[in-house]
């Protein structure tokens, strides 16, 4: 069951989330018709400094005002393998633990979902050690982080 929301009751907020809906949506369907992985395309230099300066300004938010206030693990791991990702490079869980400063448990566990979601995928496995184990975004999940960042970064938008 769909439940109507009247327009004037619709916030800003509410209509950015409903169009990432749609777009997550349209992008499943065009990866799910193609084998080719998504170019990220309208990412250039600019948005790969202004990603690493967005990072950085979140680690240094749990320096400036406590580590225990902000917590949202599954935001940190998706911009950190964007970004490694812009740089052609796949993280393991134990190079996600180190540059998140968050527990193996709590990289076990959110990879986990993510995964579910199908927002991960496996870049290779260790026999020795899941840990050692290399993740990156899969191609709707570059397609997602590629639209927002050029929400978040454009300096023409």
């Amino acid at each position: 069951m769909t439940a109507h929301i009247p327009p004037e009751s619709i916030v800003p907020s509410q209509e950015a989330a409903d169009l990432i809906v749609a777009l997550q949506r349209c992008l499943s369907n065009v990866h799910a018709r193609q084998e080719d992985a998504a170019v990220l395309d309208g990412t250039g230099e600019g948005h790969l400094a202004a990603l690493s300066r967005y990072i950085e300004a979140r680690r240094a938010r749990a320096t400036l005002l406590g580590p225990n206030l902000f917590s949202d693990p599954a935001w940190d791991i998706l911009l950190l393998l964007y970004q490694s990702g812009l740089n052609g490079r796949a993280l393991t869980l134990e190079q996600l633990s180190e540059q998140s400063r968050l527990s193996m448990s709590v990289i076990v566990g959110q990879v986990g979902v993510l995964e579910r979601r199908g927002l991960l995928d496996e870049h290779q496995t260790s026999p020795n050690s899941r840990r050692r184990r290399a993740v990156r975004l899969s191609p709707l999940a570059v397609d997602a982080m590629s639209s927002w960042s050029s929400l978040a970064f454009d300096a023409n938008g």
